[in-house]
């Protein structure tokens, strides 16, 4: 017996299948995340407001495989001295399933830069560093138990426009990765 479904009917049936997937698979357990399947790892846009600090291990490298190429081998260093971001924000992405996040500091309106995974709690944090004039690219895992991020930083976007604007201009990797770790609200 062939049973045969207008268009209008085979959607209805659609819509269904997926609201009833979507009860099993979906526990609203605090009324604002919702955690799918264990999958999530329960981060809401509070657990990312407010202060954030930043600790680079001490170290140094240089700029290679560069956009433009005149900026290979120029030196990098990032100090030991924890950078303190208040007030940093945190908000819906509007092209993924992840927050972003900005921070202000004392020479540009965005030092700090962070997309953090909703799903996964992975973190790409961008650190201002202003000797160099570059955002030092870093990826690790927010750890929600302890608040901190511990990332290897491989990269860097440079503002190479004077005076500084603000946005990327020249990207670069690093020679040799460097360490931070990042305590957040």
């Amino acid at each position: 017996m062939k049973i045969l479904m207008t268009t209008t009917a085979f959607r209805a049936v659609l819509v269904a299948a997926l609201c009833a997937g979507a009860v099993v698979a979906c526990n609203n357990d605090n009324k604002n995340t919702v955690i799918v399947d264990g999958l999530d790892c329960g981060l809401v846009r509070a657990d990312l407001t407010g202060t954030w600090v930043v600790n680079f291990t001490a170290d140094s490298t240089v700029f290679t495989n560069c956009d433009n190429s005149g900026k290979d081998n120029s030196p990098v260093s990032v100090s030991g001295t924890p950078i303190t971001f208040t007030n940093v924000n945190a908000f819906a992405s509007p092209s993924g399933a992840s927050f972003d996040v900005i921070g202000a500091g004392s020479n540009i309106s965005n030092e700090l830069l962070a997309s953090i995974e909703a799903d996964s709690c992975l973190a790409l944090v961008q650190v201002w560093e202003n000797t160099s004039k570059a955002w030092i690219q870093c990826l690790g895992t927010l750890d929600r138990n302890n608040r901190t991020i511990s990332a290897f930083c491989d990269s860097a976007d440079l503002d190479t426009n004077m005076p500084l604007d603000g946005a990327p201009d020249v990207a670069c990797d690093l020679a040799r990765t460097l360490s931070v770790v990042i305590s957040t609200p």
